[in-house]
């Protein structure tokens, strides 16, 4: 097995270890779903699926041809965090994003905000479109604009992998790490219902510099859509604003006066 199909492979083991985690020691209450961990097993099949078909539109060997800058010499682990770095920033922007704009609200990010509950069952839930989105833009940052070794290419997309799912976990974390990576408190404040905004950084540096930072001490509030939104999972699949009418045109799940 090579180094890069390692780092795959790592992905749903590490999935299923935080899975394991937050069921031994739950910090937080949310509403029932039925079927709740199967959607999130089935969402995860659907980002492997699409992790392999992924370079089929876009060509590692392309990327790697047409690269702007050449940082292979760096190596695996400085590259990785080199790679990780860059590709934060970058994620970042998209993730605001889709916080700011309506057709990117409804086209790829609304389903990820939808359920009523924060825990790594809903870490993998991202509309296909997103999750292809997501692997685009890391192997353009890592092969095309900073031409990292391919292996430190992987890592890198295991490292954005690992502290995704960390942030969604049900487990108490120290507020002092929350000015290092996103914790899970922080990013309920992100999934909060009526509001959906802040935190929108892996790395709290970006949040920092551009106003959208918190880190609160703990969380004890909802989350996702009011009812009947966050049940329409098939509307949001086929692009529907769910939230609409009732929350007015462009609604973008969120109050109008939080940052976005």
């Amino acid at each position: 097995m090579s180094a890069i199909d390692l780092f795959g492979l790592l992905v749903p083991i590490t999935y299923l270890v935080m899975l394991a985690i937050e069921r031994l020691i739950p910090a937080r209450q949310f509403p029932d779903i039925p079927y709740w961990r199967l959607r999130g097993f089935c969402f995860l099949t659907v980002q492997g699926l699409l992790a392999t078909l992924t370079p089929l539109l876009i060509p590692e060997a392309w990327l790697e041809r047409h690269r702007l800058m050449d940082l292979t010499g760096l190596g695996v682990a400085a590259g990785a965090v080199l790679g990780y770095v860059v590709l934060s920033l970058v994620n970042y922007g998209w993730h605001r994003s889709a916080h700011t704009f309506p057709l990117m609200w409804r086209l790829f990010h609304q389903i990820h905000h939808s359920p009523q509950r924060m825990d790594m069952s809903g870490a993998a839930l991202f509309h296909p479109l997103e999750t292809v989105a997501f692997f685009a833009i890391a192997s353009v940052v890592t092969t095309l604009v900073l031409g990292l070794d391919p292996v430190a290419a992987a890592a890198t997309g295991y490292i954005a992998a690992f502290y995704g799912y960390f942030q969604h976990m049900n487990v108490r974390t120290p507020q002092w790490l929350g000015f290092i990576i996103q914790r899970p408190e922080a990013h309920c404040i992100h999934h909060q219902r009526d509001v959906h905004a802040y935190n929108y950084g892996d790395l709290p540096i970006w949040d920092m510099l551009l106003g959208t930072f918190r880190n609160p001490a703990s969380f004890a509030g909802a989350v996702g859509f009011d009812k009947p939104a966050t049940d329409r999972l098939g509307a949001m699949l086929g692009f529907a604003d769910v939230n609409q009418p009732a929350a007015g045109q462009n609604n973008l799940g969120r109050r109008p006066n939080a940052i976005g």
